[in-house]
C-alpha cells in the first residue's frame, strides 16, 4: 500500500530506539563518515546491520557518503562491494561518479538518489532511469506540485519527505569544528564528535517574528531549523498518487523517530483506506512539542519554507 521510512546512523541507535513504525529504514548518515560508527563508512558494520533490520521484517536501505573526494573513493568502494554482498533493498547515492563506479560494478540492487542529488525535473529523472535508479529524492525548494508532476512525467518512484527538518546543504568540511575553542579540538586534530550537541544558527530578534530565523548545524550538513510537518495534509499525498513517504531524523534526539512514526502510520493508513480524517489536534500538540523551532511546510505550497497551513 505505502512505505514509510526513516534513517538510522549507527547499531546503537538501531538496537536501542523504537523504530516499529516504519516500513523501511535508510542505514547510514551520508554526510559525515566520521560520525561515530556511522554505516556509512564501517563496512565492517553493515552485516549486523541489514541482519537486525531484515529480522524485524522491514527493508534494508544503505546510504553512500553524499560528498566523496578522490581519496574517498577507495574506502567508499570498499562499502560498496561489502553491501553487494548483503541482502539490502536498495542503496542510497548522492552524484553521477558513484553512480558509474556502481556501474561499473555490475550492481543490480536498486538504486536511489539522494536529497543532495539536486533533482528538479522529469527529463533529469529519466536519465537517472537508465543508470539503474529507481526512486528519487526531489529537491526541497519543489512544491508538491513540482513532484508530483515528475512521478506522473517520469518511469520512477519519488520519495515524499513527510516529517523533519530539511536538509539545505552539505560540504565535505565540518563548519562545528572549524569554529570551536582552540581548548576543545584534540591535541591530533581528530574529531572530537561536537555535532552529538545542539548547534543552532540563528539571526533576528528572537521575538517570534518574521525576522527571526533559525538553522541547524550537524557539522557538515545544515537544515532547516523549523519541522517539515504535513500530518494534516495526508489526504493530499495519498490523492497525487505518492506511496512512498520519509521521516527525517538526523540531528535528533533519541527515540524521535519512533514518536513521529507512532503518529504518521495511522494518519496514513486511514488516507490509504480513504476514511475520513481523525482529529490531529493531539498529533500536532506531541509534534510540536518535539520541534523546538516550530513546525513549517517546507516548500510544498509554493512558499518560502518557513511557514505552516493547516488542512484548512
Amino acid at each position: 500500500m505505502f512505505e514509510l521510512s526513516t534513517d538510522v546512523t549507527n547499531l546503537k541507535e538501531l538496537k536501542e530506539q523504537d523504530f516499529s513504525a516504519f516500513d523501511a529504514i535508510y542505514l547510514g548518515d551520508f554526510s559525515c563518515p566520521e560520525y561515530p560508527n556511522n554505516f556509512s563508512s564501517h563496512a565492517d558494520l553493515l552485516a549486523k546491520g541489514v541482519e537486525l533490520v531484515k529480522s524485524r521484517g522491514q527493508k534494508a536501505y544503505l546510504r553512500l557518503y553524499a560528498v566523496p573526494s578522490n581519496h574517498d573513493l577507495p574506502w567508499v568502494a570498499d562499502v560498496i562491494d561489502t553491501a553487494m554482498s548483503l541482502p539490502f533493498d536498495g542503496l542510497e547515492v548522492h552524484n553521477l561518479g558513484l553512480l558509474r563506479v556502481l556501474r561499473e560494478k555490475g550492481c543490480e540492487l536498486p538504486l536511489h538518489l539522494g536529497v543532495f542529488g539536486n533533482l528538479y525535473t522529469h527529463e533529469t529523472a529519466k536519465v537517472l532511469k537508465g543508470y539503474g535508479v529507481t526512486r528519487v529524492y526531489p529537491n526541497p525548494e519543489l512544491s508538491l506540485k513540482e513532484v508530483a508532476y515528475i512521478a506522473d512525467n517520469a518511469p520512477i518512484e519519488v520519495l515524499v519527505p513527510v516529517h523533519g527538518k530539511i536538509p539545505l546543504v552539505i560540504s565535505e568540511t565540518c563548519f562545528i569544528m572549524e569554529h570551536c575553542d582552540a581548548s576543545e579540538k584534540p591535541d591530533d586534530g581528530s574529531c572530537n564528535y561536537a555535532c552529538t550537541k545542539d548547534h543552532w544558527l540563528k539571526r533576528g530578534r528572537n521575538d517570534g517574528s518574521d525576522a527571526d530565523w533559525s538553522l541547524k548545524d550537524t557539522g557538515r550538513m545544515t537544515l532547516s531549523g523549523k519541522d517539515l510537518c504535513m500530518v494534516e495534509h495526508a489526504e493530499t499525498l495519498v490523492g497525487m498518487g505518492f506511496t512512498a513517504f520519509y521521516v527525517q531524523n538526523r540531528g535528533e534526539a533519541p527515540g524521535y523517530a519512533g514518536q513521529v512514526g507512532r503518529i504518521y502510520r495511522p494518519v496514513l493508513e486511514r488516507a490509504f483506506a480513504g476514511q475520513a480524517a481523525a482529529d490531529v489536534v493531539p498529533d500536532l500538540t506531541t509534534l510540536a512539542e518535539l520541534a523546538q523551532e516550530g513546525l513549517c511546510n517546507g516548500y510544498y505550497f509554493e512558499g518560502a519554507g518557513q511557514r505552516y497551513f493547516g488542512r484548512a
